[in-house]
């Protein structure tokens, strides 16, 4: 009875005593990782938080080319639809700060990607204050997880010393954005259409 005991005692035993050894890695093995990282997980980072104010920028682009006139808008109705995003990303921080601790990232990140796109996309179909609002909510409720998701997918890939200059990467996208998107809603808006508004396209 007793080398049964023993024998499960040592099975259990040998994994934490494997786990908690430390893998030497040289610095030029260090330096080819981080390469390795930069080339998925920081591209992935950068390309992704670039969309996400692309989209953010959105609203002020498209009040420039009409919007407001489009749908109707009156007094304060415009701001209220500027506010509404961010009004729904900090009601959804702690649901979100859950999510990030329970799903996978490689699941969590496509999932708020593909939400947010969605109700950007549904923004081109708004015609009044009501659907612009719900549509302005859902893109600040799937942008909330975003930037706390993403601080800790760079704190958990890169040594503490190659933190800051990866974020600064992936977080300099906000000027890019900005720039690609006034770039983009000026060309867009010079397409005649019968069907959509300028702001649409």
């Amino acid at each position: 009875m007793s080398k049964p005991e023993s024998m499960h005692e040592e099975t259990t035993s040998k994994p934490m005593d494997v786990t908690s050894q430390r893998v030497p890695v040289t610095e030029e093995e260090s330096k080819l990782i981080c390469r390795k990282t930069d080339q998925t997980i920081l591209l992935v980072l950068i390309w992704v938080y670039f969309l996400q104010i692309l989209d953010k920028s959105v609203l002020g682009y498209g009040a420039t080319f009409g919007l407001q006139a489009d749908t109707g808008l009156t007094g304060n109705e415009y701001s209220l639809i500027g506010s509404i995003g961010p009004i729904a990303q900090l009601a959804w921080q702690p649901f979100s700060s859950f999510l990030i601790v329970k799903v996978p990232h490689k699941i969590l990140m496509p999932s708020l990607c593909l939400g947010w796109g969605i109700a950007q996309a549904c923004m081109a179909a708004c015609y009044n204050f009501r659907t612009l609002m719900a549509a302005r909510f859902f893109l600040g409720l799937f942008e909330a997880g975003c930037l706390p998701l993403f601080g800790v997918i760079t704190s958990q890939w890169y040594l503490r010393s190659e933190q800051p200059l990866r974020i600064a990467a992936w977080y300099s996208t906000n000027g890019l954005a900005t720039i690609v998107a006034a770039a983009l809603s000026y060309g867009l808006a010079q397409i005649n259409s019968n069907v959509l508004f300028p702001w649409q396209m």
